[in-house]
């Protein structure tokens, strides 16, 4: 009998499609808010983030401009640190214009509700659902969706849709009665509706990048691409062997150089003046290592590999 253990099969990271992290009220304050910063002019990251109260470093940025995108509040062009981002028409005529009875501005509104993928899905499917039970539209949203060869949502995500997508449509005056047409962007790709960010050609071995799973942000700190599989479709980051999908992640601004450190806990990473080490032994007492350094850092690493060989005879 062959006792020796069967390797454990990592578990796939359950991911739901994308949406907006935010109903369109919300997304109106914050196209405001840039509005007010840059009028027409695109700008970086940084004067977003001023705009909304955040820090430009912070991944809640990222996500806030995800959402505007998807609403068609803003557009972006470019990706790390030239990525910029402009209020759009919809917006400004949402913004600008006062007049309660403006029909463009109504129609500007029921436009941005309806501009999420998931939003148009849902009024084609179902209307406002006022007249549905929460359970008709989270079971078509979780489970239907599966069936048909979609990609499910998650429980927690299929409340955040319901409920982001009822109040867009109450704060856009939509009603049953309606007859909201797609407009031309609405018939193009779906990747405009992620705003950008799973554009695969953008990203490229060097760039670093922050990694989106099922809404919220993997990485406490951007990481830096070093493989990129032939058909674009996985990559890996600086420190981990694990494949990711390149749809799945965002290109951004390189981190600041945080200050030396070693973690503990069967993992060891050294930071210091740009050189990047990590080592890390595995369960069966094997060392994977990555690092990018100069000369300074490869004697580093070297003084590192010294002490771990030491570790290794222990195991």
């Amino acid at each position: 009998m062959n006792d020796t253990p069967k390797p454990t099969e990592t578990k796939k990271r359950f991911r739901s499609p994308p949406y907006p992290m935010f109903d369109l009220a919300k997304a109106v304050e914050r196209a405001k808010a840039l509005h007010g910063q840059a009028h027409h002019h695109p700008v970086g990251v940084t004067v977003a983030a001023e705009a909304w109260g955040m820090k430009s470093g912070d991944g809640k940025v990222w996500r806030a401009a995800a959402a505007l995108i998807q609403y068609r509040l803003i557009a972006d062009s470019g990706t790390g640190k030239s990525r910029k981002f402009q209020v759009t028409d919809i917006a400004k005529r949402i913004i600008l214009d006062e007049n309660p009875d403006s029909d463009r501005r109504k129609d500007a509104l029921k436009t941005a509700a309806l501009a999420p993928m998931i939003h148009r899905e849902l009024w084609d499917k179902f209307g406002t659902t006022h007249d549905l039970s929460d359970s008709v539209i989270k079971t078509y949203l979780t489970i239907d969706r599966e069936e048909s060869g979609e990609a499910p949502y998650s429980a927690s995500a299929a409340d955040e849709v319901l409920n982001t997508y009822r109040a867009t449509l109450a704060y856009a005056g939509i009603t049953d009665s309606d007859s909201v047409s797609p407009s031309k962007e609405d018939k193009n790709s779906e990747a405009s509706d992620a705003g950008n960010d799973n554009d695969q050609t953008n990203i490229e071995i060097g760039n670093y990048v922050q990694w989106t799973s099922n809404g919220q942000y993997q990485f406490k700190h951007p990481k830096k691409v070093v493989w990129i599989s032939e058909d674009g479709a996985h990559l890996r980051v600086h420190g981990s062997m694990t494949g990711i999908a390149t749809e799945e992640v965002t290109v951004v601004d390189p981190p600041a150089v945080p200050p030396a450190s070693i973690k503990t806990g069967g993992e060891g990473q050294a930071v210091e003046d740009g050189n990047d080490i990590n080592v890390l032994v595995t369960s069966n007492g094997r060392l994977q290592i990555t690092a990018d350094v100069d000369e300074k850092g490869l004697k580093r690493l070297k003084e590192m590999l010294e002490k771990y060989e030491g570790i290794l005879d222990l195991l």
